[in-house]
């Protein structure tokens, strides 16, 4: 008897989807998940008076603040040079409103923001708000990892005739749920180090912008968003190459044509 048995991965030779068809079936996933949520936002936010809203959208149009109200909290940035509204609608219905005031300067080639968002109501009035674009976020990724554990596909990737399997075990149905949730969030590893600053320093001094955004703070966000811009222009090669990215090959998964 032998028991000497061979493994083959039938992965190896298999066609790699290319970058256009992985970023269209993103983008058509998006959509799906997202229309639900902009048409709740739109109602939420006419129910609530403004108080309950999603601050991205498929429709955004900002333009300069007229007045900026007093007493806002936190403060915004001193000297502060420029304020402007942004409101996001879902076919002429608003789902939310912003008003952003912050301060620009230019030292040499070096061009510095800071800046301090507010939520609107929807009589243009700073509130305190609750918005919902976490639990969007939450639900998308929910989403993605569901349905490559159940069915090996997104909605997105069955219109552009992709796949993603286990290379381990490539003629079943779905992904481990395990590795499913590996590979989603292996991807965001370049977006991890300037998170992590966000969040030490949001921690460490509130909310109030200047406080945030010092000369200090932007030195090290400068490292981290290289390390996230490196990141992802290896992720796009290596998918371009028809190759397993990074997030793939810690997984172990691949994403094949069909």
């Amino acid at each position: 008897m032998d028991t000497g048995a061979v493994h083959i991965d039938a992965t190896v030779d298999s066609p790699r989807a290319g970058f256009w068809r992985r970023w269209l079936a993103t983008l058509i996933d998006a959509i799906i998940v997202t229309l639900p949520f902009q048409i709740l936002a739109s109602i939420l936010f006419a129910l609530t008076a403004g108080t309950v809203q999603m601050e991205s959208g498929f429709f955004s149009a900002c333009a300069p603040a007229g007045t900026i109200p007093q007493a806002l909290d936190p403060p915004p940035p001193h000297d502060s040079n420029f304020a402007r509204v942004c409101h996001t609608s879902f076919f002429g219905a608003t789902t939310g409103a912003t008003l952003t005031v912050g301060r620009t300067t230019k030292e040499g080639v070096t061009t510095t923001t800071v800046s301090q968002t507010y939520m609107l109501d929807k009589d243009g009035g700073p509130i305190n708000g609750t918005s919902i674009d976490g639990i969007v976020g939450l639900a998308f990724l929910a989403y993605l990892v569901v349905m490559v554990w159940r069915t090996g596909r997104s909605l997105g990737a069955r219109v552009t005739k992709v796949r993603i399997v286990d290379t381990e075990n490539p003629g079943a149905s779905g992904v481990p749920l395990r590795k499913a949730i590996i590979r989603y969030l292996a991807m965001a590893i370049g977006a991890v180090p300037a998170f992590a600053i966000l969040i030490y320093r949001y921690a460490i001094y509130g909310g109030s912008a200047d406080a945030v955004f010092t000369a200090d703070f932007f030195q090290w966000f400068i490292y981290a968003a290289a390390f996230g811009a490196l990141w992802v222009i290896v992720l796009i090669l290596q998918i371009a190459m028809k190759k397993d990215p990074v997030y793939d090959r810690l997984a172990g998964t691949a994403v094949l044509r069909d």
